[in-house]
């Protein structure tokens, strides 16, 4: 079945519409992890540290795909479309669009997982982890 212009140009909306939305449910999921790691500082140990940032690279790394997907649902709608008016040039701006995108998600990832490992490292009273056995300290005999 052969879709009609205006059936394509819904589809590039709706596309296009779904890609934003992945994209904002990353960047609050983003923001969550920072204020996560900022306002538990002080109770956030080495455990704690990797456990949110081993869920975060995998979230991050489940709306990539996701966003790769939508990605090439755009194109190929897009090359649709341009066949449908003539068209043999692309658009510039979604690539720019694009490209905005893709450099948002690596740095904004690259600056959670710093920002998360700082705020462990940043720690006045650095509290034992898990892992850690907590010895009691006694005083020498003087």
């Amino acid at each position: 079945m052969e879709l009609t212009f205006f059936q394509l140009l819904q589809l590039v909306d709706i596309t296009i519409n779904r890609l934003e939305s992945v994209f904002q449910f990353w960047l609050s999921a983003t923001f969550a992890a920072i204020v996560a790691s900022h306002l538990a500082s002080d109770r956030l140990t080495k455990a704690y540290a990797s456990m949110l940032t081993g869920l975060y690279l995998v979230f991050t790394f489940s709306v990539v795909v996701r966003m790769m997907a939508f990605r090439e649902t755009l194109e190929r709608y897009l090359l649709e479309v341009a066949e449908m008016r003539g068209d043999s040039l692309g658009s510039s701006v979604v690539g720019l669009v694009n490209t905005s995108i893709w450099a948002t998600v690596i740095l904004g990832t690259l600056a959670t997982v710093v920002f998360i490992w700082h705020s462990y490292m940043t720690t006045g009273n650095r509290q034992a982890s898990i892992d850690d056995v907590d010895q009691p300290t006694t005083n020498p005999p003087s």
